[in-house]
């Protein structure tokens, strides 16, 4: 089974693919200063839940891209729901990639670093597309201590240190304005939504002839993270802002 199938079946139906809540979420456009007609883009935006939350809040207008097919077309339904088809758009397709016509208010990419190569190459590209005096969301891992096992280090080399994504963005020239830090409690929630939707899956078919690689996934993530993945990383929000010219 490829691995954009593996993923497709155990994350498309969560409204947020990371150990967030529309809470966090409302008071990282607080934190970030958002207001109405504000030009939002979310790189990865998933099932556009972010977009939509903060059109709700805050009347912005924004652009979501996306990869996956499915996510990206309950995104699209989402916005129609909502009415907000001439406010905001998404695209389907390669986010690191993309060229936006013109610098946003604030950029965001939340649980979606890797489509850059990591959380670091992630803050880079979201500087160049922000315009001066807006605002940069970064949501993802990082390694709460620098002593790390070299087992775990060397499979996860793309993630920092909090110190160390910080360190990054002040040499982009960038300020961190607030964190929001999830908590074990909103890591068990992620993860425990995540097995559910494979074993769900499992359950649904008992006679697929890919479904041991389901069962070899759902047993590795949660062996990832019983075993070092909830002890080694801790998971935010980081607020940047960009000085004006």
């Amino acid at each position: 089974m490829h691995p954009d199938e593996i993923e497709r079946i155990a994350q498309s139906q969560l409204p947020l693919m990371n150990p967030v809540t529309p809470e966090m979420i409302k008071r990282v456009g607080d934190l970030a200063a958002i207001r109405e007609d504000a030009v939002i883009y979310d790189l990865g935006c998933g099932n556009g839940t972010l977009l939509s939350l903060w059109h709700d809040a805050y009347g912005i207008r924004g652009t979501g891209i996306e990869l996956r097919k499915e996510s990206a077309a309950a995104a699209k339904r989402a916005v129609e729901e909502k009415g907000a088809v001439d406010q905001i758009q998404i695209l389907e397709g390669d986010a690191a990639a993309w060229e936006p016509d013109e610098q946003s208010d604030c950029t965001v990419a939340i649980g979606s670093a890797f489509i850059f190569g990591g959380v670091v190459p992630a803050l880079a590209h979201c500087e160049s597309i922000t315009r001066p005096g807006g605002s940069i969301v970064i949501g993802d891992r990082y390694w709460q201590s620098a002593s790390v096992p070299p087992e775990f280090a060397v499979q996860w080399q793309e993630i920092p240190t909090e110190y160390g994504l910080v360190a990054a963005a002040r040499d982009l020239g960038l300020r961190l304005r607030a964190v929001i830090r999830a908590s074990p409690d909103d890591h068990d929630r992620y993860e425990s939504a995540i097995w559910r939707q494979c074993i769900e899956w499992l359950d649904e078919h008992p006679s697929h002839p890919e479904r041991e690689e389901i069962e070899e996934y759902l047993c590795k993530i949660q062996d990832e993270y019983l075993v070092y993945g909830r002890e080694a990383f801790g998971w935010a929000l980081w607020i940047f802002g960009k000085d004006a010219e």
